[in-house]
Formats: structure tokens, C-alpha cells, sequence
């Protein structure tokens, strides 16, 4: 299954229509997408192609070096359970890790924790309802940022 897999940084937001149909098969409610906020962040979303279809999808609210926030992470439900996430999750950090970033955050959906913790995040002291985890810095660079951006 991991052969047929595809890391893509999308060019452009997620339509809402895209992620209007990831949120309902996850039993999400509908809401807006995030506008960015803060001039020193930048939204990316990222997505997991199988046979040219997006399959999963995850919001990055970037504000390197420091940090990035990982959201909306949603696997289609036909491809829960074959580790699509963790193959994700992998990349992710792989790709923070090519943009200079040196920890991730989230907040871990009800039910979610375990499998977060699975790979090595960890409750944050300061402030418990967030996970993060530290990017490795000897984690090979698989991914590289877009130039001149």
C-alpha cells in the first residue's frame, strides 16, 4: 500500500468543497477555513495521494523556525487502519524538518491520543491540552521546501 502513496504540498488552499467532503467522513462538523492571521505564519495544506486521488489531508499553520501547528488531519475512511496516518504523520515532520522547523503541535481529536503517542508525541507541560513533539534533527531530508518562496 506505502509504495502507492504520494506526499503533495498543495500550491493553493483546499477548495472548501474538498474539505467540506474529508470533514464529513470524518463525522466533523462543517466550519470555514482558517485565514491567516498572524503576517509571520503561513498556512500549507498537505495532502496524501493514492492512484492520483487525494486520500488524506492536514492543515500546517507554519511559523518557522520555531514551530508548526498540525490540523485538520482527516484520512479518508476507507484508508483508516492501513497506516496512511502514520505514514502522513511521518511526512509531515519530514517536510517541517526541510523548512527548518524544530517541533510540532496539535490538539489530539477525542479519541486520537494513542495513536499520536504512537509516535512520540508527548502532552505539552505548559499547556495540556496540546501534544507536541521535538522534529529529529537527524531525521534524513526527504522533502525540500519550494524554492523562492
Amino acid at each position: 500500500m506505502h509504495e502507492d502513496l504520494q506526499f503533495v504540498p498543495l500550491t493553493s488552499p483546499l477548495s472548501p468543497k474538498a474539505l467540506s467532503a474529508f470533514r464529513k467522513d470524518a463525522d466533523w462538523p462543517d466550519a470555514p477555513q482558517p485565514k491567516v492571521v498572524d503576517p509571520r505564519g503561513k498556512i500549507v495544506w498537505v495532502s496524501v495521494e493514492s492512484n492520483k486521488k487525494q486520500i488524506a489531508i492536514a492543515r500546517l499553520e507554519l511559523a518557522p523556525p520555531e514551530f508548526c501547528y498540525v490540523a485538520d488531519v482527516i484520512v479518508s475512511s476507507k484508508f483508516r487502519g492501513r497506516g496512511v496516518g502514520h505514514w502522513f504523520m511521518q511526512r509531515i515532520e519530514q517536510y517541517c524538518h526541510g523548512l527548518g522547523v524544530r517541533r510540532l503541535l496539535l490538539e489530539a481529536a477525542n479519541g486520537t491520543e494513542s495513536f499520536y503517542k504512537s509516535l512520540a508525541f508527548m502532552q505539552d507541560p505548559f499547556v495540556p491540552s496540546m501534544l507536541k513533539k521535538d522534529v529529529n534533527p537527524l531525521q534524513r531530508k526527504m522533502f525540500l521546501p519550494p524554492q523562492g518562496r
